[in-house]
């Protein structure tokens, strides 16, 4: 009854709501968190798909959505599509639509609300001893669990005189990493090769400075991205140092996208001008251990491993 009270007042609150969105981050052209219809909006259209998804597991219908669409209908992480996930939507709509922040992210809003995109080892434990009823799950000769990430305290990055002389052009991931570390970056939530080319004067009149590039995981289409790159003006690639960094791996609900990754930035490294240095972080990440909010964006600790593997890569030259 509580479940269908519920259902009841989310439905009325999504014949209420403006049908204006809130920009979704994340994957253009994917399903994103929140984004079940890939508009690019978070709003009370994406709230009506999971109400009937979720009526149609209650009456063990089929249900409408895609599975490439239930990670983005999952809200809480709990494994369960349901109204809770649609209030979740109709909440963000109404915290953003109120925000001061023109980037305010889908993950900000779950994390303040104690939400997780990803059930934890721990999560999943609770839940199964719930279902069994109170008592612990049996003992499975699972694989052994991969290594937990490096988890020292978070500290300032290693910075020296160089550092004034970056600057970064990036997503959602360099949005984040600026919200710890204080770096020069021109980036926004959601963004792909179009932010580039949008600011393509601006950023060509750079001069003497390093330029890292992070973006792409938005839009995987390494052919675009070289073309763009190698196609920079000749005084450009002369008098800057410009780096294109690796899109870096996921994990949870999006790790799917990680052999498409892996994918764009072999394509990359074989296929950029000389004049523009590749550097690996996805590599060094798997090796070193990462962690993320949701899958797609990081912890603290993990954007400042990313800012010191870039250091050190540039200093060990």
């Amino acid at each position: 009854m509580k479940k269908k009270t519920l259902m009841s007042l989310v439905a009325a609150a999504v014949m209420t709501i403006s049908s204006v969105g809130i920009a979704a981050h994340g994957e253009a052209g994917l399903f994103t968190i929140g984004d079940l219809n890939g508009d690019g909006m978070v709003d009370a259209t994406d709230a009506s798909s999971v109400l009937a998804a979720y009526a149609c597991a209650s009456t063990e219908k089929e249900s409408p959505l895609l599975s490439s669409q239930l990670p983005a209908a999952d809200l809480n992480g709990d494994g369960m599509i349901d109204a809770v996930d649609a209030s979740l939507i109709l909440s963000y709509y109404a915290w953003a639509s109120s925000s001061n922040d023109e980037g305010a992210i889908l993950t900000d809003f779950l994390e303040k609300n104690g939400f997780k995109q990803k059930m934890t080892d721990a999560d999943k434990a609770e839940r199964t001893k719930e279902n069994n009823g109170g008592e612990p799950a049996p003992e499975q000769n699972d694989a052994p669990p991969i290594a937990e990430p490096g988890s020292f305290e978070y500290t300032l990055p290693r910075i020296d005189s160089e550092y004034d002389e970056w600057f970064w052009v990036g997503d959602s991931r360099t949005v984040g990493m600026a919200r710890g570390i204080d770096i020069d970056y021109i980036g926004k939530v959601g963004a792909g090769i179009s932010l580039f080319r949008n600011n393509y004067d601006q950023i060509c009149q750079i001069r003497d400075k390093t330029v890292i590039i992070n973006l792409g995981v938005n839009d995987l289409d390494s052919g675009a991205y070289l073309r763009l790159y190698n196609g920079l003006p000749d005084d450009f690639l002369e008098n800057n140092k410009v780096i294109v960094l690796a899109v870096n791996p996921c994990d949870g609900n999006y790790q799917y996208l990680n052999s498409r990754i892996e994918k764009f930035n072999s394509d990359m490294s074989a296929g950029l001008d000389s004049r523009i240095t590749f550097l690996d972080s996805y590599t060094f990440l798997v090796w070193n251990g990462f962690a993320t909010v949701d899958g797609l964006h990081y912890t603290n600790n993990t954007y400042v491993d990313i800012y010191n593997f870039v250091f050190d890569s540039l200093h060990a030259e």
